[in-house]
């Protein structure tokens, strides 16, 4: 049988290509490559079953679920986005395609392995069969580490401040690498060749690095698979809907918080070994896609001898319809409930502008009023400091009289005249009270 993998072909996310390069690890090899929006569409040229490892986020396009009868699919390091945009705006589906002959589908093909706790309740909910099988990134081989000329940390997708603290804390004693996840566009029919190339370069880049500082889950893991030392860092303490669980258990992190305010409690400048509690997942996910190869890898038969659906085509065919009629006519209600709340949002918000209008009408005639006011005090102070200058002169100029006056006393005090004056006005009064005592 061949052997064909998951791979996103619109993504602008290098982390969906490094799941894709980790599963394509374990297969004896690759002979097709199928989309992961498209599955359902799928049709080999020779008309047999291909063998796939179903290693992947699901979905954007739910509705392109199940996949064609041409799949023998090993159900394994699976994620299913509950929410009904599917994180793009105009998607009908939730979590519909995972009643009826889909989760008969689910159980004929199952246990479904989950990349995440979320994942795994979400079936367990729906009485399919799940175990947690880790994600496939978990597998990657562990390289020989080569010591770079100039030591270096890898900072992936950290935002501006975190990064800028980052580059603070190690300033001229080591070196920090930006990197990004991130694509310029989607790939679309970029050639797999290229879209590999760029995986292995990232991942020499972090295999060789004193240590990897990163948000994103799918550098996090092939770091912690490699061996090498790797911290999580990101907005919340468990971000994405439990998307992360239990790998925060598995590597050391704290909040974008905890990382400015020097909490993160980690030596990147002398990084320490990651954690062993992921070894047993890794060895488990490695053996189970090992033996879904040895087991396909020698059948060579039509689609029918494998298929496992307990619902006919025909019974398949109605309930798909079925099902995206109820998945259009919800979305249509939740829009129209939508429609309804934007249109009593935006009255609200025509009354909010009016009433602030109204309030800054008269707030500007409050203004106006006030500062009118502001303008008569004014008036009125300039008026009072020029009467108080006034008088300020008015006073110093009296004293400066009264000064001239002490002065001209003193003066005239010791003058000889005054002194010949005083004596004169004396004499008569000294003269009779001499005839008195006589």
């Amino acid at each position: 049988m061949k052997f064909g993998v998951i791979f996103y072909k619109d993504t602008i996310n290098t982390g969906d290509d490094i799941q894709t390069f980790a599963a394509m690890q374990h297969l004896p090899r690759v002979d097709c490559f199928l989309d992961r929006e498209r599955l359902d569409a799928f049709e080999p040229d020779d008309g047999k079953p291909v063998a796939v490892p179903m290693c992947g986020w699901y979905m954007h396009r739910k509705w392109n679920w199940p996949p064609s009868r041409f799949v023998v699919p090993l159900l394994t390091s699976m994620h299913y986005d509950a929410r009904r945009d599917g994180k793009r705006p105009g998607c009908p589906v939730g979590t519909e395609f995972l009643s009826g002959c889909g989760a008969e589908w689910w159980k004929a093909w199952g246990p479904v392995g989950c990349r995440d706790f979320h994942t795994l309740e979400l079936f367990r909910e729906r009485g399919i069969d799940a175990y947690f099988s880790g994600c496939v990134t978990l597998t990657l081989p562990k390289m020989e580490r080569k010591k770079p000329g100039r030591e270096y940390i890898c900072a992936n997708d950290l935002p501006e401040d975190v990064l800028a603290n980052l580059e603070e804390t190690v300033a001229g004693r080591c070196e920090v690498v930006e990197t990004t996840h991130l694509k310029p566009a989607p790939d679309g029919d970029r050639p797999w060749a290229d879209r590999e190339k760029r995986v292995k370069d990232l991942l020499a880049l972090y295999r060789n690095a004193k240590c990897v500082v990163t948000k994103r889950l799918h550098c996090a893991l092939p770091c912690l698979a490699m061996g090498v030392p790797v911290f999580l860092t990101n907005k919340e303490e468990v971000p994405d809907a439990g998307r992360y669980a239990p790998y925060y258990d598995w590597i050391r992190h704290c909040t974008w918080k905890e990382f400015l305010a020097g909490e993160s409690g980690y030596d990147f400048l002398d990084p320490p070994p990651n954690g062993t509690q992921y070894l047993p997942v890794r060895e488990a996910l490695a053996a189970s896609i090992a033996a879904f190869a040895a087991k396909w890898k020698d059948e060579d038969g039509p689609p029918e001898r494998y298929g496992k659906a307990a619902c006919t085509g025909g019974e398949f065919a109605r309930w798909r319809t079925e099902t995206m009629r109820r998945c259009l006519d919800a979305w249509q209600a939740e829009s129209e409930e939508s429609k309804r709340e934007i249109g009593q949002l935006r009255q609200a918000r025509a009354k909010a502008e009016e009433a602030l209008r109204s309030f800054r009408a008269k707030a500007g005639e409050e203004r106006r009023t006030l500062r009118e006011k502001a303008a008569r005090r004014g008036e009125r102070i300039a008026s009072l400091k020029e009467a108080v200058a006034r008088r300020d002169g008015k006073t110093a100029s009296l004293q400066k009289e009264a000064e001239r006056l002490r002065r001209a006393n003193r003066l005239l005090r010791s003058s000889r005249a005054y002194r010949l004056g005083k004596a004169i006005l004396f004499l008569p009064r000294f003269l009779l009270g001499r005839g008195r005592k006589t």
